[in-house]
């Protein structure tokens, strides 16, 4: 089968369409809010694929008319959530200005009629009862309407084998006479990707906090019961590798506090220190949370943090973006793998209707 055409809104710095693109789909537009972000999704179609300019930096999503979007196979995307996040007290949901966004993205699709969509967002979308009463239920629903077979699951990274506690909500729509076809002929539909993993949090003796400096044998854990791939150290061990690659960069240590917060010790809200042979809390960089290397007296940066979001080490940041950018892209991106995986569950079944087409 040939490419299938996608659309990306809210596109971020392209982990989601990175996941897509390099297993069989082709990003043909896309639309992102803030200058640096396109510029970096820009610059990395360009170094993989000598795409140009396919990312427009627009001022906001909800004055582009769709007359002005290209018609595709599919459109792809996660409004900003800060307005459901539950670390935003007031988090006013759908009314809010970026909750708002949800509606927008819904009336796209109408539009536009893709013959899939996924959307991505916080886990507080389907936690919260308000969230879940005022914007995800009634989306489903319309979604249906539209004419699409709905598919709605909260993923773990953690269960996928990146070793990160990550929890999103994802929804996939596929066009509902796609699926009546697929059905009719004894074909299998949309699946969710198999997690590697089970529970993973509590299925594991993970190891306790301990005094910063200590010396831990590292044969234990990589030999032991817990899954070594499910370990910071298993992404961001080997210091001598880091080196070599581009971004590997991180805010000077300004704080005695950097070499006294004990090893493991994530439970308060920012100088959380990551245990190597534990996963890493969420991956998220704003709002002056900072995560500390497990041995090093410093911030993580910004290839360790790309590392623990299982982004390749191909994809890299212009060497003059700041810092802080480098950061906030990381933590609002969708795990590079989950998209993978995702995308590959949406080919087969666009493949197996393409084939029964023929």
């Amino acid at each position: 089968m040939g490419a299938y055409s996608i659309v990306s809104l809210f596109s971020g710095a392209g982990f989601l369409d990175f996941g897509f693109s390099e297993n069989g789909f082709d990003i043909i537009q896309g639309f992102e809010l803030v200058p640096e972000f396109a510029q970096a999704n820009n610059f990395n179609h360009q170094l993989r694929y000598n795409h140009n300019e396919i990312i427009i930096h627009a001022a906001d999503i909800t004055t582009i008319d769709p007359q002005n979007i290209l018609k595709t196979d599919g459109i792809i995307g996660g409004p900003p959530c800060q307005d459901f996040s539950i670390g935003n007290s007031k988090n006013p949901g759908v009314t809010g200005t970026r909750g708002k966004l949800v509606w927008d993205f819904l009336r796209k699709i109408q539009y536009l009629e893709p013959n899939f969509f996924l959307f991505e967002n916080v886990q507080a979308l389907f936690k919260t009862k308000k969230h879940r009463e005022e914007a995800l239920e009634p989306m489903i629903m319309q979604f249906k309407e539209m004419g699409y077979e709905v598919y709605f699951k909260v993923l773990n990274t953690l269960e996928y084998g990146i070793p990160q506690d990550r929890s999103r909500v994802f929804i996939v729509g596929i066009k509902s006479n796609i699926i009546r076809t697929l059905q009719s002929n004894g074909l299998p539909t949309f699946q969710w990707p198999q997690p590697s993993y089970l529970n993973p949090k509590k299925k594991y003796p993970w190891p306790d906090t301990l005094d910063f400096g200590n010396s831990l044998n590292k044969e234990d854990f990589i030999n032991g019961e817990i899954p070594y791939e499910l370990t910071v150290h298993s992404v961001i061990g080997d210091e001598q590798e880091l080196q070599y690659l581009h971004n590997h960069v991180s805010f000077r240590p300004y704080s005695g506090r950097f070499a006294t917060v004990q090893e493991g010790d994530v439970r308060r809200k920012s100088f959380k220190r990551l245990h190597r042979f534990r996963y890493s809390p969420t991956v998220a960089y704003g709002n002056n949370e900072v995560h500390l290397h497990p041995t090093l007296a410093r911030r993580l940066t910004v290839r360790e943090a790309l590392r623990l979001q299982s982004v390749p080490d191909w994809y890299r940041f212009r060497e003059n973006t700041p810092l802080d950018k480098m950061f906030k892209m990381v933590g609002n991106g969708v795990a590079y793998r989950l998209a993978e995986l995702l995308a590959i569950q949406i080919k087969l079944v666009l493949d197996n209707y393409e084939n029964l087409k023929k």
